[in-house]
């Protein structure tokens, strides 16, 4: 590794070693031109430091402009040499840079600059490359933010035309007389309700999704006993789980799990995870809940012994619109529960992610939070 060297110095250094060198050539020079005028009967050093004299006067003049002319072309040559070593020192990397900065803004993101240079120029190049890079990286992220909303949008114009269709459909049909029986009209002022109710769900999925994400967002931090929220969000889904006739097993803590937690958004996430145990399961599932505390994390389980989460979706499950079934169509759920869940976490510097569970169950969500996260204030 080359140490760095101050561009002045450089300068300085270069001047100084060619003042020299000039000064040598000279004295060379001299040395060469009085032993060739001494060669031809004359002393040069005598000639041309004596007064004109009559008789030597045309060879001392001669002599004089002559070795003026050696001493003139030698500080030219001298000088020559000194600019074009200044310049390459000098306006490559300029030059270079110059052409860099082009290139990035012509959107050519993925320049960069590898001349080599000991001055000052060195940082330069490395700012530039490093600025290219960061440009590169975000006009990615601009890039795959781009597509991930319209992939939202294109989702959620697909999830409200559905049901639209179905109500627009059945609204037409008993508007203008075509079903006349009653059981048949009550049949279709019930699809009605049901498709309006699946819509004003997935706008309310919207709403609270868009608000997790929003930069501005701050959460309701308070201490929460993390066991008691979890008897009192099985306890709300208590009914749908019995008329599913699932088998709940709860594992949970007699003393309090006190954390510092927003306790509706965290209720949410918790409620969103059993209910889709409970909607995407077959009648008579096992559903498992629990809460353990291991060094540095207090961990929520959510376990079930329904079918398994595809391979192919394991990794993208808690994005919006991806769900755990084979197709979305014929899902119940708005595809966003999951991605809230995510940003619930992500709020409370802890994470959830899907695992493999022991027999007999098939499945486990796990939420994760640190323990010396900024939030916690454990006092129990």
């Amino acid at each position: 590794m080359k140490n760095k060297r101050s561009f002045k110095r450089i300068i300085m250094h270069r001047f100084i070693g060619y003042t020299i060198g000039i000064a040598l050539t000279l004295l060379v020079l001299e040395l060469l031109f009085s032993l060739f005028t001494l060669n031809n009967g004359m002393n040069f050093s005598e000639l041309a430091s004596s007064p004109l004299t009559k008789g030597t006067e045309t060879v001392q003049i001669t002599l004089s402009v002559l070795w003026i002319l050696i001493t003139a072309a030698v500080y030219f040559i001298g000088i020559v040499l000194f600019g074009r070593g200044i310049s390459r020192k000098v306006m490559e990397p300029v030059q270079k840079m110059e052409e860099g900065f082009k290139e990035v803004t012509a959107g050519h993101l993925d320049t960069t600059l590898d001349f080599e240079t000991e001055t000052e120029f060195g940082e330069m190049r490395d700012a530039f490359n490093y600025m290219s890079r960061k440009l590169k990286d975000s006009e990615e992220k601009r890039r795959t933010m781009e597509h991930e909303r319209m992939r939202i949008f294109s989702h959620i114009a697909h999830d409200l035309k559905t049901p639209m269709t179905t109500i627009s459909g059945y609204a037409g049909a008993l508007a203008s007389g075509l079903v006349e029986e009653p059981d048949r009209q009550r049949e279709y002022h019930l699809a009605i309700q049901a498709k309006s109710g699946q819509m004003n769900q997935l706008i309310d999925q919207l709403l609270t999704y868009s608000k997790l994400g929003a930069p501005q967002y701050r959460m309701n931090f308070a201490k929460v006993d993390l066991a008691e929220l979890l008897r009192i969000s099985c306890a709300d889904l208590f009914g749908e789980i019995e008329s599913k006739q699932m088998l709940l097993d709860m594992q949970l803590p007699d003393q309090p799990v006190y954390y510092m937690a927003d306790r509706m958004e965290l209720n949410r996430a918790i409620g969103n995870l059993l209910t889709n145990a409970i909607r995407h399961n077959p009648e008579g599932s096992l559903l498992s809940v629990g809460l353990t505390e291991e060094p540095g994390r207090i961990m929520i389980h959510v376990a079930d012994n329904g079918a398994a989460i595809p391979e192919a979706i394991a990794g993208s499950l808690f994005e919006p619109f991806v769900s755990g079934s084979d197709s979305r169509s014929t899902s119940s759920g708005t595809g966003l529960g999951l991605a809230i869940v995510n940003k619930v976490m992500e709020q409370h510097s802890g994470e959830v992610v899907v695992l493999g569970a022991s027999f007999p169950y098939t499945k486990m969500f796990v939420l994760s939070f640190p323990k010396d996260s900024g939030h916690r204030r454990n006092e129990g």
